[in-house]
């Protein structure tokens, strides 16, 4: 078979699984009926086991995060990310566990003469969550109000990387977004048959940029990397669509009573623009090629722009999302042949965010510990696991805390693994 048609076969492998994937449930977190869903990292397990670093550049592992790191891409490289993840849940009164699993990115990445370009698609918000909210009235009869989401944002991306001047790198990303969400609230009371319901769905889709450079600078062994990216703030249009109902709750019977749809163009609601954050990055870092190496990140998104008319959310209130990251990793002997296990990439990181939203006054914050390994597989292809363990909110002032753990095992498979051998 030869190896350009056996290329082709992989990828559109990797865009099959996708497609199927990106559709189901990716998280389980009471706080991704915010916005648009619990945000995904968007960068590759190597990058997420350093704390989420876009700082560093290699040859063998383009960054989807970062377009300016595929400026030193060496060889075609076929990329996936798989995730399993576990949360525990909790407020003042119970406790709850919740077990998720996704594909988290597939990406093609080629180099030719003169740039490298990468393309592919990536979940980027998830929503899956339901929450009750009890209470007594309606002539002290028990009424319980159910709010339940699900659905996300998925980006097909097209990075172009390529080297300005000697130790200067340049990237631009162009990303389309796109993606379905249903929010779903009903009503239902202790003794009457019926209960009520409200569905809202929004169909989005948009376009966005990003851009980025990177230097390296040396002095004998020692790198001193650089990183400055920008996001610039885009647009979603969003197509939406209500509808109202009542279905039995008393029955197993699946039909419903009336149905009303509201004319939402009387309200101008029927098509809606959002805008989507700006944001800003700075890293540096220092380390020796193929040795070591640490660094640190600093980036601020605009979100406190962002405004959802469609969906009325009285206890959030948008803010500015501040995210630090700091990691790095290790390789005892890159070139030994006698011990797999020296070859092996050591990577540590920390991740804090205060995250872009408020919910009655309380802020949030996110913290993650994450650690990995990079296993070598043959030529230089690798397998990069990544395991997480973090902490969001916290149980008091009616609020909830969301522990978890997560492994995350990424595949980057290059060229040179499918290169068919002359000689056995």
């Amino acid at each position: 078979m030869k190896i350009h048609f056996l290329n082709k076969v992989i990828a559109s492998i990797f865009l099959l699984i996708s497609s199927f994937s990106f559709a189901q449930v990716g998280t389980g977190s009471p706080y991704s009926f915010i916005g648009f869903g619990e945000t995904n990292f968007r960068g590759n397990h190597s990058n997420r086991a350093m704390g989420g670093l876009d700082v560093y550049l290699d040859t063998i592992h383009p960054n989807i995060n970062n377009p300016a790191s595929y400026s030193t891409l060496k060889a075609t490289t076929y990329s996936i990310g798989l995730n399993y993840k576990k949360n525990k849940i909790s407020n003042e009164s119970e406790t709850q566990k919740i077990t998720t699993s996704s594909i988290d990115y597939v990406g093609v990445s080629i180099p030719t003469k003169k740039f490298r370009f990468g393309f592919g698609i990536i979940p980027i918000s998830s929503i899956g969550y339901l929450l009750n909210e009890s209470n007594q009235s309606i002539s002290e009869n028990q009424v319980i109000n159910r709010f339940s989401g699900q659905g996300g944002l998925n980006r097909a991306f097209l990075n172009i990387g390529f080297k300005v001047l000697k130790g200067i790198h340049f990237g631009i990303s162009t990303n389309y977004g796109f993606g379905d969400i249903l929010y779903e609230k009903n009503q239902l009371i202790k003794g009457i048959e019926n209960g009520s319901y409200l569905e809202s769905e929004l169909s989005l889709s948009g376009i966005s940029y990003k851009f980025a450079i990177n230097t390296i600078t040396r002095f004998n062994k020692l790198e001193i990397h650089s990183y400055f990216g920008f996001e610039p703030e885009g647009n979603l249009k969003s197509k939406n669509r209500q509808v109202i109902y009542t279905q039995s709750v008393l029955t197993e019977s699946s039909s419903v009573g009336e149905v009303v749809q509201p004319d939402l163009s009387e309200t101008g609601m029927d098509e809606t623009i959002f805008n989507t954050p700006k944001s800003i990055s700075f890293g540096s870092g220092i380390g020796i090629d193929r040795k070591w190496f640490f660094g640190g990140q600093i980036t601020n998104i605009s979100n406190s722009s962002f405004i959802n008319e469609f969906i009325n959310q009285p206890n959030i209130r948008y803010i500015d999302e501040k995210r630090f990251n700091f990691g790095g990793f290790f390789i005892p002997d890159y070139s030994s042949i006698t011990s797999y296990w020296k070859r092996v990439v050591y990577r540590f990181g920390y991740r804090s965010e205060k995250k872009g939203y408020t919910i009655n006054d309380q802020s949030i914050k996110e913290n993650v510990i994450t650690f990995g390994f990079g296993l070598p597989l043959a030529g230089v292809s690798n397998t990069n696991v990544t395991f997480e363990f973090g902490k969001i909110g916290k149980k008091s002032n009616n609020l909830v805390e969301e522990n978890y753990w997560a492994m995350r095992i990424g595949f980057s498979l290059n060229d040179i693994w499918f290169i068919k051998r002359k000689y056995n």
